[in-house]
């Protein structure tokens, strides 16, 4: 026979298993000393929970208990036909609604103001590619913009040369700066 599982005893004990599963571990179980000890055991402990959970709820007032109750049934009604089903839903949108008010306010507030910037500040066709124009800004790809000149470079205490280089890939400078106390040819 295969061995039975604590779970499968707490299972039993809390009579959540079936009736062919609870066959199958009363038989399992049967032939071994210390897991019907368990077993018992579980079960004791599953009747003294639910004594004290009871007692526990006999303790609760009845005004309360009542108003708990007179809560729910209120909340839950009476089953809902299909004119009362529809607006039940509608009923629930609105508290939806009502209650994230302020959230729906304040993002239809900030998507209208960003909306009349972008119209305000976008500029019209024409100005669009002035240099001072108020247009969308010209991007080219990196491979479409043509290098920087430079023409002279100030170096403070020595001297700066400037190389382009450009070959199968792509386009390269090189600023190699010399101090002045550096005598050429050593």
């Amino acid at each position: 026979m295969t061995k039975y599982h604590d779970i499968e005893l707490m299972q039993d004990a809390d009579g959540e298993l079936g009736e062919t599963a609870a066959g199958d571990l009363e038989a399992r179980v049967a032939g071994d000393p210390d897991a019907t000890t368990k077993r018992d055991g579980l079960r004791e402990m599953t009747e003294l929970v639910r004594g004290h959970l009871e007692l526990a709820a006999d303790a609760v007032p009845d005004k309360r208990f009542d108003a708990m109750w007179a809560q729910i049934d209120s909340q839950i009604g009476d089953a809902p036909s299909a004119a009362s089903s529809t607006i039940g839903i509608w009923r629930r949108i609105g508290g939806w609604l009502d209650r994230n008010r302020g959230y729906l306010l304040t993002g239809a507030l900030s998507a209208g103001a960003v909306a009349t910037l972008a119209l305000v500040l976008r500029g019209s066709a024409d100005d669009s590619m002035s240099p001072g124009g108020n247009g969308p800004i010209k991007v080219q790809p990196v491979k479409l913009r043509t290098p920087p000149q430079i023409e002279s470079l100030e170096t403070p205490g020595g001297e700066g040369t400037v190389l382009n280089i450009e070959d199968e890939d792509g386009h390269a400078t090189v600023i190699w700066v010399t101090p002045e106390d550096t005598v050429e040819g050593i």
